[in-house]
């Protein structure tokens, strides 16, 4: 109800948030770290390591793409709010995020 929209956001958004921002920060340590060793006179193969950095952070940017709009969504909802954008596109790309995991594993 409405005496506990505190606890839900705590309780679940909390965590969501976290671990979110949590890829989001390993998608761009990932990437700064292999952009280093590609740029570096380590790597010998280039093509190669952008190959690895491509399918390294795959996942995590499906990840992010597809869940974002269900944590506006929701957000939204807490509030009381029920825009159908939101709505749609939560409904749309968190039903939809296995697809494009398998998408992505295809592809790599």
């Amino acid at each position: 109800g409405d005496n506990y929209d505190g606890y839900r956001f705590g309780l679940f958004y909390g965590p969501f948030f976290f671990i979110w921002g949590t890829s989001a920060i390993l998608v761009g340590l990932t990437s700064k770290y292999t952009y280093s060793v590609i740029r570096s006179s380590v790597s010998d193969n280039k093509d190669k390591h952008m190959t690895y950095q491509f399918k390294l952070i795959n996942y995590i940017v499906v990840f992010l793409i597809c869940w974002v709009f269900a944590i506006v969504n929701r957000i939204l909802n807490g509030l009381n709010q029920f825009p159908t954008v939101p709505n749609v596109l939560h409904t749309y790309f968190s039903v939809s995020h296995g697809f494009y995991a398998s998408i992505t594993f295809i592809y790599n």
